[in-house]
């Protein structure tokens, strides 16, 4: 069901799964991902999805300014996830995700004294779930409304140690805690003009850490997404898609108390090209820039992220063909 629109929501798969939407250079959490994006599919259709990301941060800000005298040169991660959705009924999509940071590194300035020093985490991020219900779907007009809501969950309570020390929580590869979430998508074709407009809006909520140490209990700041996405066809198998994206998180808070340097609202404004491979794979890549940052605080902000992701749909209910003795008998 609703198959025409797969081809084109599939450009958007690797933007970000459902996970953390943190857009500093190195928040805890996974890169949000892939399917957060996409409608709901067909019963007994099964999709599957590979994405990598990398993101650079090498600017600090106060507010919407740059600020000066700062600690960290640079910072930046490599992720690379696994995504899987299935169309339980006509209407209801179960979604799941796997994600691994190669990386999360932080190079401090040679002027202070960590003299040039790197800092990296790396291992398994947050794994979600998801379900999402059509609510409105009509292939034939190229509408679907579709609601979802899921959770993350963590592989670990405890942070992790590298020689017996404990990482900060910028370059924690997960955030030791589970989240909740819950998502609206809306998407409407116009095929006289083979173009599409798409929207999701999504909200995480963040509970605080479980784990056995006082330093586990921090809480990260719930996030609220808005995107709004327009694609277009510019040539046979290829899609051209224009996002902008709105990132808007509260503060992190640790004791009950307000962490300073956390929260913020960025822009974002993301090209993207997808080709389809004879129809059945697609590829796809991103590239995020920022328009606007607001920090609240000094924080260290993402200058450019880019990402490709490698996708398919199954169809598992499909039967293969009954062939006849009696008809084969006959030639």
């Amino acid at each position: 069901m609703f198959k025409p629109a797969g081809v084109l929501l599939f450009a958007v798969i690797l933007l970000f799964y459902p996970g953390k939407l943190h857009a500093q250079c190195c928040s805890t959490g996974s890169p949000v991902g892939a399917s957060v994006y996409v409608g709901i599919l067909g019963k007994n259709y099964l999709r599957v999805a590979t994405f990598y990301r990398h993101n650079y941060s090498d600017k600090y800000y106060e507010g919407d300014s740059h600020a000066d005298n700062n600690p960290l040169q640079s910072a930046n991660y490599n992720f690379t996830g696994l995504a899987f959705g299935y169309g339980l009924t006509r209407r209801l999509t179960l979604e799941m995700d796997f994600g691994y940071f190669i990386n999360k590194t932080q190079v401090y300035l040679d002027n202070n004294v960590f003299n040039g020093m790197k800092t990296t985490g790396y291992g398994l991020s947050n794994g979600g779930f998801n379900l999402k219900y059509g609510i409105f779907v009509k292939p034939a007009k190229q509408i679907e409304l579709t609601a979802g809501a899921g959770f993350r969950y963590p592989f670990s309570f405890d942070p992790q140690m590298v020689n017996g020390i404990q990482l900060n929580r910028d370059i924690q590869p997960s955030t030791n805690a589970f989240s909740a979430n819950a998502l609206v998508f809306f998407n409407i074709g116009f095929p006289s003009v083979t173009m599409r407009l798409f929207t999701t809006n999504r909200y995480d909520y963040n509970f605080p850490g479980k784990g056995t140490t006082d330093t586990t209990k921090y809480k990260y700041g719930n996030i609220l997404l808005n995107s709004v996405f327009v694609s277009k066809k510019i040539a046979k198998y290829f899609f051209g898609i224009l996002q902008l994206r709105n990132e808007y998180k509260t503060h992190d808070t640790y004791g009950g108390k307000t962490e300073v340097n956390t929260g913020y609202d960025i822009l974002y404004i993301s090209p993207q090209l997808s080709y389809s491979i004879v129809g059945k794979w697609n590829v796809t890549v991103v590239f995020d820039m920022p328009l606007y940052k607001n920090y609240t605080g000094r924080q260290l902000t993402p200058s450019y992220s880019y990402a490709i992701s490698l996708s398919r749909d199954f169809n598992l209910g499909r039967k293969a063909p009954k062939i006849e003795p009696a008809k084969l008998e006959s030639h």
